[in-house]
């Protein structure tokens, strides 16, 4: 093999990396391995990399991102590997600090002892096994120890010993404080070997870390939690205008084929977003003219979160991954029927997954936007329903039997009746209540005259009659339509 004229170039991007406060931590499933030996044999990696991960398996990258994916090697794999990957770093570097201020970190819990929310039923079981508490910032400065951590995820399809169907591509993720970056590459088959592609990919993930460093260069700062009284006054939850500015900084040559190229797209969040994200807000509602409001962690514990009645009594929690006809038809159903605005809920952050990252999030409130332009959404860092409770007091939720049927699945409660007991009569104090919509499943129709479940449970409950509307549409159906 002759002498790579590019190694020199390699060997210096990497001691300055080594030099600099960048920290980062990589998922890499399917190539881009040697990208750990450029930065490992660089002397100082240990001030770099936080952390290397190779989910090779399918059942190894399940179990890392929480859940399985629609397909292994597309832009979204990549995404939730990166956003799963910043996640890990922020528990490690966060734990590090609990240590020198003396305290035990316990970070995991019992799957057992938490209620279940929506949209799980693409959740691996090892994932439930593996539930994080959800992380809940007690420091204004925390966040600043994330700020220049880069998370990178990284799915291809290469050259192998069998006969593969597919195009041989690459998707690579970067995910910071504030921005979801995402490269896809299609490569041109049987014109290299795989140490050549694989040496492309690793390529291709350091042009891609510095791309990330280049765009990380406004101080970053948070904002004051505030109210917005009128749509006049909003403020942004992204930062546009800068999705096509991103050009991939090329430090190593990647020697591309004539008609390869590199496709990129990126997600900015405004300080808003980071910090529902990664600090101290709790909720933001938004709107297609923004958002509204915004609330801090600490005023969901002070005092009943109201900030605007018409938006906090029927809540509609989901991931809306895509919405589609038959969420559209059970709002205006709950409307009608509860004579109140029905706003859909996203949170942000999952039992057992990733977060959503911003690409993902953006992509859905456009979504959102086409399918209704006035539909309101509440953001929110509230994957289970005692805490929707505690932050939507007096909300009915709307949801489906399938989600209910979770909900008091005894599982999830040490197969104990009483802890379940125990949610429920905390959001019955906080006023809550659920208006339940029938689902025809592989199992057949579910509805609320059919579940079995605990009287406390039924009595905080009023159905839609199958008659009047049965959802038979999943999202999960759609995304599995979708191409890479």
């Amino acid at each position: 093999m002759t002498a790579d004229p590019y190694q020199k170039l390699r060997v210096e991007y990497v001691q300055a990396l080594h030099q600099s406060p960048t920290q980062i931590i990589v998922a890499l499933s399917g190539g881009g391995t040697l990208m750990l030996g450029d930065l490992l044999t660089v002397p100082g990696g240990s001030r770099t990399l936080i952390e290397a991960v190779v989910p090779y398996s399918s059942e190894s990258l399940n179990d890392y991102i929480g859940r399985v994916p629609e397909q292994y090697c597309c832009s979204r794999t990549a995404r939730n590997l990166a956003m799963a990957a910043f996640y890990r770093a922020r528990n490690v570097l966060r734990s590090g600090v609990l240590r020198t201020r003396g305290y035990v970190n316990p970070e995991r819990v019992s799957p057992r002892t938490v209620d279940v929310s929506h949209e799980i039923e693409d959740i691996t079981e090892s994932a439930i096994v593996r539930s994080f508490k959800m992380i809940e910032p007690d420091d204004a400065n925390e966040i600043d120890l994330y700020q220049h951590v880069i998370a990178i995820g990284c799915t291809a399809s290469l050259v192998t010993d069998r006969e593969k169907k597919g195009e041989y591509r690459v998707h690579i993720a970067v995910q910071t404080l504030q921005r979801t970056i995402q490269f896809s590459l299609g490569l041109q088959k049987d014109t290299r070997t795989r140490w050549e592609e694989e040496r492309l990919v690793a390529d291709l993930i350091l042009n891609a870390i510095e791309t990330a460093r280049k765009q990380e260069t406004e101080p970053f700062s948070l904002p004051v939690p505030h109210v917005w009284e009128n749509g006049d006054d909003c403020c942004p939850v992204f930062v546009k205008g800068l999705a096509d500015e991103c050009p991939l900084c090329e430090n190593i040559p990647l020697k591309l084929k004539p008609g390869e190229t590199v496709q990129m797209k990126q997600t900015v969040g405004s300080p808003l977003l980071v910090d529902l994200f990664f600090g101290k807000l709790g909720a933001v509602l938004w709107t297609p003219a923004g958002s509204q409001h915004s609330i801090a962690y600490k005023d969901i514990v002070a005092a009943p979160f109201n900030p605007c009645a018409e938006y906090t009594r029927a809540i509609f929690p989901g991931s809306f991954s895509p919405i589609h006809e038959g969420h559209q038809e059970m709002i205006h159903i709950a409307e009608h029927r509860l004579q109140e605005k029905a706003v859909l809920e996203i949170s942000v952050q999952n039992v057992a997954k990733p977060p959503v990252d911003y690409i993902e999030l953006e992509q859905r409130l456009e979504q959102i936007c086409s399918a209704n332009p006035k539909q309101a959404v509440w953001l929110t860092q509230t994957p289970l329903f005692v805490r929707k409770a505690e932050l939507f007091r007096g909300a009915t939720f709307i949801v489906g039997a399938d989600t209910l049927k979770r909900f008091a699945n005894l599982r999830f409660y040490q197969d104990n009746v009483h802890n379940l007991h125990e949610i429920l009569r905390t959001i019955a104090t906080y006023d809550c209540r659920f208006l339940v919509f029938a689902r025809q499943s592989k199992n057949g129709l579910e509805s609320l005259e059919s579940l079995e479940m605990p009287d406390m449970l039924r009595s905080l409950c009023d159905d839609v009659a199958p008659s009047v509307f049965t959802m038979n549409i999943s999202s999960s159906d759609f995304r599995r339509q979708e191409s890479p």
